[in-house]
């Protein structure tokens, strides 16, 4: 089986703001890792987190958090053009004894069932993951970002993504980040494929 953690370089633990962004394009300790039993950076992003298929939210694993790691959050985000970043999901105050974020989180605002972590959501829209959905047959690289946080962040659910993703980034112990590209078919397949992918 190919291994799914996410690798990276050692860089500098300071926090780096991300105001209008999905997070640091930087990655923090190498002790903190982070996978995904659903995405391989080697292939396509599924189905399943698209448009495409379900367009749910997708798993992570954390472990070996650092100290004195207050919680974990999710940053998303794909390049709207050269210079910008469009953010599609923000996910933060994850509590600690949670070593796993499941996927398919409800869109709301407070996740109970996640021990009260928070969701952003986009300008006049609404709390929780909104798929990928690019225009068909365009390449698009999509970045998840999982962080641990040295405090529990005191941004309310249903915070637009960039006041989420500006609070994340203030307060980054460690990150890793998993960059992954997805092509919309020029066709949706059925919808029993579309759950395979």
């Amino acid at each position: 089986m190919r291994r799914r953690d996410v690798l990276a370089t050692v860089v500098s633990a300071t926090a780096v703001g991300i105001a209008g962004c999905s997070g640091s394009n930087e990655e923090t300790p190498r002790a903190f890792r982070v996978s995904s039993p659903a995405i391989d950076p080697d292939e396509q992003l599924p189905a399943r987190f698209t448009c495409t298929g379900e367009g749910v939210s997708p798993p992570f694993v954390v472990e070996r958090a650092p100290e004195p790691t207050a919680g974990f959050a999710v940053t998303a985000s794909f390049n709207q053009g050269p210079i910008t970043d469009r953010i599609f999901w923000t996910l933060w105050n994850v509590p600690t004894d949670r070593d796993r974020i499941p996927a398919a989180l409800p869109s709301e605002a407070v996740v109970q069932s996640l021990g009260g972590a928070r969701q952003g959501r986009p300008e006049g829209g609404e709390s929780g993951y909104v798929s990928p959905c690019p225009p068909r047959g365009e390449p698009f690289t999509y970045r998840f970002q999982v962080y641990a946080l040295s405090e529990r962040l005191s941004v309310e659910g249903g915070a637009t993504h960039d006041t989420a993703a500006e609070a994340i980034g203030n307060a980054v112990l460690a990150s890793r980040r998993f960059s992954v590209e997805y092509t919309r078919p020029s066709s949706d397949p059925s919808p029993e494929t579309a759950s395979d992918g």
